[in-house]
């Protein structure tokens, strides 16, 4: 949510995972982010019917490998997660490009920013921590529009944000 262009590299909205694989072709270290795409559990995880030693990359071997058919399928993935986030970002003109930025909160571990456009506000509040950080903001109503980690919101005494958690307020 912060200003710019956001972008997701292939397989991000699945978790595929980062494979360590000797370069290919001047891959280099990116040969591992390029896997095939992880469709189902099919042959080669529904990306080619040819044997997996004829494969350009091979595709992930573990038996949770993320695939798109069980991320559409479960509403807790990290896909349907993501889709919400874009989904918010297109419809809130604050998170828009060009929108005001400014940093409410920067001590200890949690960090809190606003977008703004016209009379419209969004605080986003992130704890990266292992512990409980407290931040204090101003002007809320509290309108929670997106959240993880279980944040809390009171108006007199701000965000309380457990370890790992985040939250986007109107």
């Amino acid at each position: 949510m912060l200003p710019g262009a956001p972008f997701i590299y292939y397989g991000d909205e699945l978790g595929m995972r980062y494979r360590p694989l000797p370069s290919k072709e001047g891959g280099y270290t990116r040969t591992g982010s390029r896997t095939p795409m992880q469709w189902d559990d099919g042959a080669n995880l529904g990306f080619s019917q040819a044997a997996a030693e004829a494969l350009y990359l091979p595709v992930d071997p573990a038996e949770d490998a993320p695939t798109v058919e069980r991320a559409m399928a479960n509403k807790d993935s990290l896909w349907h997660t993501i889709r919400s986030v874009l989904t918010l970002r297109a419809d809130e003109p604050a998170l828009h490009a060009y929108s005001g930025f400014d940093v409410l909160h920067g001590e200890g571990r949690a960090f809190a920013f606003s977008r703004s456009r016209g009379d419209e506000r969004i605080v986003i509040a992130v704890n990266p921590g292992r512990g409980t950080e407290q931040v204090p903001v101003e002007g809320l109503q509290g309108e929670t529009l997106f959240a993880i980690g279980g944040p809390t919101f009171n108006a007199d005494g701000g965000i309380m944000l457990p370890a790992q958690s985040f939250i986007m307020l109107k």
